[in-house]
């Protein structure tokens, strides 16, 4: 089982994973601004975390203190791969109270089986 990082650029890309990898997707996000992530998720997935880090989300970040009133953050989202199979999670940036998001991504996984140690 591996950690697989996942970042806006590799959005519409296909992801090679395995039953069993955790998925963690790190995007942008400026809360003060309203906008926010929202995610569509595949029942191929369970959610580990999803949480919003303030800096880039890296240990050593700046402290919270030390950075400008309203800066941005990261959006992370981590899941559990659970289920075999092509997998599209889409992720929007939008405000809650508004219906059309600013921007959409997709991220395709591909995600097989654990052939386990004999392989």
């Amino acid at each position: 089982m591996a950690l697989v990082r996942l970042a806006q650029a590799d959005a519409g890309e296909t992801a090679e994973v395995r039953v069993g990898d955790t998925v963690e997707l790190r995007l942008p996000e400026a809360k003060m601004s309203g906008y926010q992530w929202r995610w569509q998720l595949p029942d191929a997935v369970r959610v580990v975390v999803d949480e919003h880090v303030r800096g880039d989300g890296h240990e050593g970040a700046v402290a919270q203190g030390e950075r400008p009133p309203g800066a941005g953050g990261i959006r992370r989202l981590a899941f559990d791969i659970v289920g075999a199979g092509r997998h599209l999670v889409r992720a929007e940036l939008a405000r809650p109270w508004e219906g059309e998001p600013r921007r959409s991504v997709t991220f395709v996984l591909s995600a097989s089986e654990d052939a386990g140690p004999n392989g």
